[in-house]
């Protein structure tokens, strides 16, 4: 087991190239994979190292670079209180300042799933921690629709990341009191109108779950020279725990000694199998987004080794020896490209909104970086399709939150004060609801509507292609506003209903000119609610003003 009284310090250690960083990985070292970098010299990556770690990397020639000590801020922790949260209250005035504990949360998701029944409920995950404590899932789920996209948010696996499970929290706050209050979500850089958050309300299914690890969380609040603790209880390390390439070595170790013990097995830990329960239980889940820190980055699949989208026969299921040494242009996991495309695009989204509350500039990249790792609820999830594909494809992102100043406290970047917390804290809390609108838009009914739509379209219109595509990079904003305008909402609904109804009947149906003034009114009065869409809602417009009467074919002899 881990000394955890032992003297340690954060560090950069340096090998000579990639490869050297694979090696390193396999030492079973509390390092850092999302700092790897390339250098001058060859490659470096942080960690938080004891005396004795740091001695035996230097004595197998590496160089390591101890970092001086940086005073450390005592935690800041709220104040325990029995008292339920109340939804009268604003969400800044009911969100304590401080840390909590596990407890907290838990009758945190009790008291809200109470006060929302309509919306929210209490899902208690089957197996409680190892030291016996309740774990839940807060499940948002509102409206009648039966078919539904399920999404799952997860923070707090790793025990020293105490600023992630307080940023769901608060998320989960505001989304309650606007769907309480039916107001909206204020955030720095923008606002989330009540129609959003009731139309992912009704269309989604929820689950959130701020305390993975519980055990570990708590370890971390009870003692000042706990505050690195990484792992749950028995010390394993849970983001190493699940089946994906378990036994490869690859960033995780067998050594109960290690801070990244993968433990025994697969799925060894119950705080692991409460997750995979999750997603078998519920196997509409289609999106995971699992929140860590630090290096301010949205991470996306895959985390062993390079991704490539023109080989499926290469992948994490065919045992090959060059796996796990990214940029060798050996060995390279398959991806398919939509689920790519869809990741660029979603991380893109999210980056771009964080960017815009404090202007920190978060980078989206592949998980395995320069670093590889596995064992991580990001690829298991996302796994679970290619091992069966009976099962629902899972895309999922992991996003790093927090850095630490140049030269200051890395202990802040995981567990920063308050103060700097709430900047988090409203950073990343609208990359979450951009990520549940991504989700949203390409799934379910509306989209299937808009694919039916686009084929009817694509038969006789050249551009129509360009153009719905396009309209999908935009579609989340697109949906935003429509669930903003209800009238306009059900107008575009009907006639795509209509277009699609006439093409299933007809090869070249007539675009009656009722269907063509709804989508009309429809794209127009939403485009000033999407300025950066106006453009191709304006072209979609003319291209079907100009078919109105005629059938579609007409448009192909346009000039």
């Amino acid at each position: 087991m881990p000394d955890t009284e032992a003297t340690r310090h954060f560090v950069t250690v340096s090998v000579a190239d990639r490869a050297g960083l694979r090696l390193l990985a396999r030492r079973g070292l509390d390092l850092f994979p999302s700092t790897a970098r390339e250098t001058a010299e060859g490659a470096a990556v942080d960690g938080y190292l004891a005396d004795a770690e740091i001695t035996a990397l230097v004595d197998s020639g590496h160089d390591v670079v101890v970092h001086p000590d940086v005073e450390t801020a005592p935690l800041e922790i709220a104040a325990e209180g029995d008292e339920p949260r109340s939804l009268d209250a604003g969400p800044e005035t009911a969100v304590p300042p401080g840390y909590q504990a596990s407890y907290q949360f838990e009758r945190y998701i009790r008291d809200i799933a109470q006060a929302l029944p309509e919306v929210m409920s209490r899902v208690q995950l089957p197996e409680p921690s190892v030291q016996g404590k309740t774990i839940s899932a807060l499940r948002i789920r509102g409206g009648t629709r039966a078919d539904r996209p399920g999404v799952l948010l997860l923070a707090g696996v790793h025990a020293r990341e105490l600023i992630n499970p307080e940023l769901l929290y608060n998320w989960i706050f505001r989304v309650s009191y606007a769907l309480s209050s039916q107001t909206p979500v204020y955030y720095p850089a923008g606002t989330y109108e009540y129609g959003t958050v009731k139309l992912l309300a009704d269309n989604l299914d929820i689950f959130v779950v701020p305390v993975v690890n519980p055990d570990g969380h708590d370890i971390v609040l009870s003692a000042e020279n706990l505050r690195m603790w990484r792992g749950n209880s028995r010390r394993v390390d849970l983001n190493r725990n699940y089946d994906f390439l378990f036994d490869s070595g690859i960033g995780t170790s067998p050594d109960p000694a290690s801070d990244v013990y993968r433990g025994p097995h697969a799925f060894s830990e119950p705080e692991t199998r409460n997750v995979r329960w999750l997603l078998d239980a519920f196997p509409h889940i289609t999106a995971v987004l699992d929140l860590h820190s630090y290096s301010e980055l949205i991470l996306y699949p895959w985390g062993d080794d390079d991704n490539q989208t023109t080989d499926p026969a290469q992948n994490f299921r065919v045992p090959n020896p060059d796996r796990g040494v990214p940029n060798d242009g050996r060995y390279r996991e398959y991806i398919p490209a939509g689920d790519l495309n869809w990741f660029l695009r979603t991380g893109n989204r999210m980056r771009e909104v964080i960017a815009k509350q404090h202007g920190r500039a978060y980078a989206v990249q592949q998980s395995v970086g320069l670093y590889p790792t596995t064992g991580t609820v990001d690829d298991y999830a996302f796994s679970r399709h290619f091992v069966n594909p009976g099962l629902r494809n899972v895309r999922t992102f992991c996003i790093e939150t927090g850095k630490p100043p140049v030269g200051g406290d890395v202990l802040g970047a995981f567990q920063p004060p308050y103060a700097e917390a709430r900047k988090v804290i409203e950073e990343v809390g609208p990359a979450v609801l951009e990520f549940l609108l991504e989700v949203y838009c390409p799934t379910g009914p509306d989209a299937l509507l808009l694919r039916e739509a686009d084929e009817v379209l694509a038969r006789h219109i050249g551009e129509s292609r360009e153009l719905y595509e396009g309209l999908v990079s935009h579609g989340p904003s697109i949906l935003r506003a429509l669930g903003e305008d209800p009238r306009m909402r059900v107008k575009a609904t009907m006639a795509l209903k209509r277009l699609t109804d006439a093409g299933r009947l007809e090869h070249d149906p007539v675009l009656e000119s009722d269907v063509v003034a709804k989508l009309a009114e429809a794209a127009t009065a939403i485009s000033e609610a999407v300025p950066e869409a106006q453009s191709l809602l304006k072209a979609f417009v003319t291209l079907i003003e100009r078919a109105s009467g005629q059938r579609l074919s007409t448009l192909e002899a346009r000039e």
